[in-house]
């Protein structure tokens, strides 16, 4: 068994409902704003099995605000990219 440090805990139950766990996933995510629209698909997440509650890693937050924004600043009314390929567009 391997030793644990004080006050970690394993982030493996869902925090809303605790008979789910948290299991990787890829999901889109949204943002609007002014009227128009962006999505960037298959974002890496973990979702609750049992309830559906979606959580983003930090990294990946900061990353999706940045992809987010410069989609809503490239001028069109509705913009999508995947998350895969949004460093090579």
């Amino acid at each position: 068994m391997e030793p644990r440090l004080p006050g970690l805990k394993a982030m493996t139950r869902c925090e809303q409902y605790h008979q789910g766990v948290r299991r990787p996933d890829r999901r889109a995510r949204l943002a609007e704003k002014n009227g128009w629209t962006a999505r960037v698909l298959g974002v890496p997440v973990e979702a609750c099995d049992a309830c559906g509650q979606i959580w983003l890693r930090m990294l990946v937050a900061k990353r999706l605000d940045e992809i987010l924004a410069q989609l809503l600043a490239s001028g069109a009314e509705s913009a999508e990219t995947h998350w895969d390929s949004a460093d090579t567009a």
